[in-house]
């Protein structure tokens, strides 16, 4: 992620290391999360995704010394994030979610984005493996809060004990997850979570926890 915005500063006349924008970016979603943790939900504002998106490429800019954003380079960024091709995914993501069509499970996308996502999903031919896509923007609440765990749980007809939640922020999927009820996983690639977390390094290791 901060090589994508670290190269599209560059190109809007901002040099920054990928270091520094990587800590710049942290920074940004921290101050999103406190201001959700107030109960402003980050979709709320007046002027909707966009106000949202302009105010947190700003404030990115802003951090690594930049004034006011170059009119141009938001919509940059968008384009950039649209495309297919700016996505890769982990290789055991596809087999995965095979695997778990075949047991017959309902899996519902759960995720604090834009109202850009369900398009994006198509074009990474990822719908077909889900039963519902549920994205904050659409839904008018963000992880951790409760409203869209049970916004997922109604679009399948299933209890929040009956369902596992997978994701990669100890905050926003684990303890929201299990905050709404719902058992939980931490996906912890880099193995650097604390204690207090029951994690799996890769969704491979998700099957064995699922009955057939």
């Amino acid at each position: 992620m901060e090589a994508v915005y670290g190269e599209a500063f560059r190109r809007w006349g901002l040099s920054a290391g990928d270091g520094a924008v990587h800590d710049a970016l942290r920074a940004t979603w921290a101050h999103v999360a406190a201001r959700q943790a107030r109960g402003e939900e980050r979709w709320g504002g007046g002027g909707g995704e966009r106000a949202f998106w302009q105010d947190f490429v700003q404030d990115v800019w802003g951090r690594l010394g930049g004034g006011l954003l170059p009119e141009g380079l938001l919509d940059d960024l968008i384009v950039h994030f649209a495309r297919q091709e700016s996505w890769v995914l982990y290789p055991e993501v596809l087999e995965v979610l095979a695997a778990l069509r075949e047991r017959g499970l309902k899996l519902v996308v759960v995720s604090n984005w834009d109202s850009t996502l369900p398009a994006l999903l198509d074009r990474l031919d990822l719908t077909r493996y889900f039963d519902g896509v549920v994205v904050s923007a659409l839904v008018g609440a963000s992880k951790p809060a409760r409203a869209i765990f049970d916004t997922a749980l109604a679009a399948v007809d299933v209890a929040a004990h009956e369902a596992l939640h997978v994701g990669d922020s100890p905050t926003e999927d684990y303890e929201g997850a299990r905050s709404a009820g719902l058992p939980a996983l931490l996906l912890d690639r880099a193995g650097v979570a604390g204690d207090g977390y029951e994690t799996i390094r890769t969704l491979q290791e998700i099957l064995p926890r699922i009955a057939p």
